[in-house]
C-alpha cells in the first residue's frame, strides 16, 4: 500500500511550484512594467515640460523687445521735443535781442546769450536728427527682425528641446505619429491663436501709440506754463511733443503775450519753435500741450518755420497676445507624447524566457504582458501662463501681455480632447481617461 501511494506528494510540490513560479513572474514582470511606465512617464513630463519652457522664454524675450522698442521710440520723442525747445529758445532770445540791443547795458549780454544760443541750437539741429534716425532704424530693423526670428523658430526649437529631453531622460522611448500629431496642433495655438503682429496701415497699432503716449516723461508730453496771468495780460507758454499717426514725432513750442480787453483779444508771438522727425507727410494735428489752442498765431508761425526731417521709419510693427482688451483666460498648453516598445520593458520572458513558460502539457505559454498597440504609451501637457512675480502696487490686475517678461509654466492635466485625438494612435478606439468623468 506504500508504495501504491508514493510520489503523491511529488505532484502536489510540483503544482505549489508551478503556482509560485507563475505569481513570481507576475509580480516580477508588473513590477518592471509599472518602473517602466513611471520612467518613461516622468521623461514625456521634462520633455512637455522644457519645451514649454522654452516657449515661455521666447514671449518673455518677445516683451523685453516690446519694451525695448518702447524705450527708443520715446527717446527718439525726447529728441525732437529738446530740438523744438532749442529752435523755441532761439527765437525767444532773438526777438529779446531785437529790442534789447536799444537799451544800456542790457543789449551786449543778450546779444551774446543770443549768439551763443543759436550756435547749441545748430548743433543739436545738425546731430539729433541723425540719432533719431538710427533709433527708428534699430527699431524697425533690429528689433522687429529679431522678434519676428525668436517667434518663428520658437516651435522647431521647442519640438527639438521635448525630442532630446525625453532621450536623455529615457534613451528607449520613441516618438511616434501621437506625438507628431499633438506638435501640429500645438503649432497651430503658436502661430495662430495666441498672439499676433500688428502692422501698420490698419488701425492695428492704435494700442500700441496710445501707449508710447503714455509712456512719454513730464517734458516730452507738456511743456506748459503761465510766466504771467494778470487777467487782462497773460504770458502763456506752451509745448508739447506727440505722435501724429503711424509715421511721425512732431513737437511745438510758442510763447505769445495775450491782452484781453472787452470785445477784442490780441495775441502778440514772442517765442516760437517746431521740429518733427517723420518718414511721410501726417495730416494730423497733435495737442502740443495746448500750444495750438492757446497761442494760435505762435503755433502757425512754427509750422511755418518748422523743416521736417526725415529719417523716421515709422512705429515699429510689434507682436502682442490676440485681442490684448480680452480678460478671458489664455491658455498656451504644449503637450507631448512618446512610447516604449514592448521589447523595450524588461519582463522575465524577455530577460530569461524568451520562448515562454513550459506547460504540465509539454508546450510553451507566453508570460509576456500585453500592451496596447504593442508598447507602453504616456502623454504629457505643460501650461505656459501669465502671472506677475508680486503683486502690483496698486492691487490692480495685470492681465496678459507681450509687454512684460511675467511668463511662466506649470504641469497640467492633459485635456480630455487631446487624449481621444490620440486614442487611435495609441491603439486605443477610446481613451477611458478621455470619457470617465
Amino acid at each position: 500500500m506504500r508504495r501504491l501511494h508514493s510520489g503523491q506528494a511529488l505532484v502536489a510540490v510540483l503544482a505549489l511550484l508551478a503556482g509560485m513560479l507563475g505569481a513570481f513572474v507576475l509580480v516580477f514582470n508588473t513590477g518592471q512594467v509599472v518602473n517602466d511606465k513611471i520612467r518613461l512617464t516622468n521623461a514625456v513630463d521634462a520633455a512637455a515640460y522644457s519645451a514649454a519652457q522654452w516657449q515661455a522664454r521666447s514671449l518673455n524675450f518677445q516683451s523685453y523687445l516690446n519694451r525695448a522698442m518702447v524705450a527708443n521710440e520715446v527717446a527718439i520723442a525726447q529728441l525732437v521735443s529738446l530740438r523744438s525747445w532749442s529752435r523755441y529758445v532761439d527765437t525767444v532770445t532773438t526777438n529779446v535781442d531785437r529790442v534789447a540791443r536799444y537799451v544800456p547795458y542790457l543789449g551786449p549780454p543778450i546779444r551774446a546769450l543770443e549768439e551763443g544760443w543759436d550756435a547749441v541750437d545748430q548743433i543739436l539741429d545738425g546731430s539729433l536728427p541723425g540719432i533719431e534716425g538710427l533709433l527708428s532704424s534699430w527699431n524697425t530693423h533690429a528689433l522687429e527682425s529679431a522678434q519676428f526670428m525668436a517667434h518663428q523658430t520658437t516651435l522647431p526649437a521647442a519640438a527639438e528641446i521635448a525630442t532630446h529631453v525625453l532621450q536623455a531622460n529615457e534613451p528607449r522611448a520613441i516618438v511616434g505619429q501621437d506625438a507628431r500629431l499633438l506638435q501640429a496642433r500645438n503649432g497651430a495655438i503658436w502661430q495662430h491663436r495666441f498672439t499676433q503682429r500688428y502692422e501698420r496701415g490698419g488701425g492695428d497699432l492704435r494700442r500700441f501709440t496710445q501707449l508710447l503716449a503714455d509712456s512719454r516723461d513730464g517734458f516730452t508730453r507738456s511743456r506748459r506754463s503761465d510766466l504771467f496771468d494778470a487777467g487782462i495780460i497773460s504770458l502763456p507758454r506752451r509745448g508739447g511733443t506727440d505722435l501724429i499717426g503711424e509715421y511721425s514725432w512732431r513737437g511745438v513750442d510758442t510763447l505769445s503775450l495775450h491782452i484781453d480787453v472787452p470785445l477784442a483779444h490780441e495775441e502778440i508771438p514772442l517765442g516760437w519753435g517746431a521740429a518733427e522727425q517723420r518718414r511721410q507727410v501726417q495730416r494730423g494735428r497733435g495737442e502740443h500741450g495746448g500750444s495750438l489752442s492757446r497761442n494760435p498765431s505762435a503755433s502757425r508761425r512754427a509750422a511755418r518755420a518748422m523743416r521736417p526731417r526725415e529719417n523716421y521709419r515709422g512705429i515699429p510693427q510689434i507682436r502682442d497676445v490676440v485681442n490684448p482688451r480680452s480678460h478671458e483666460p489664455r491658455p498656451l498648453v504644449y503637450s507631448f507624447a512618446a512610447h516604449l516598445p514592448a521589447g523595450q520593458v524588461r519582463t522575465l520572458d524577455r530577460l530569461l524566457m524568451p520562448a515562454g513558460l513550459p506547460t504540465l502539457e509539454g508546450a510553451n505559454e507566453s508570460v509576456a504582458p500585453a500592451f496596447a498597440d504593442g508598447a507602453l504609451h504616456a502623454i504629457s501637457s505643460a501650461e505656459v501662463y501669465f502671472q506677475r512675480p508680486a503683486a502690483r502696487a496698486d492691487r490692480r490686475q495685470e492681465y496678459p501681455s507681450l509687454f512684460n517678461p511675467y511668463w511662466q509654466v506649470r504641469l497640467v492635466p492633459v485635456s480630455s480632447a487631446e487624449r481621444q485625438l490620440t486614442a487611435p494612435l495609441r491603439g486605443l478606439p477610446v481613451d477611458p481617461f478621455a470619457v470617465l468623468p
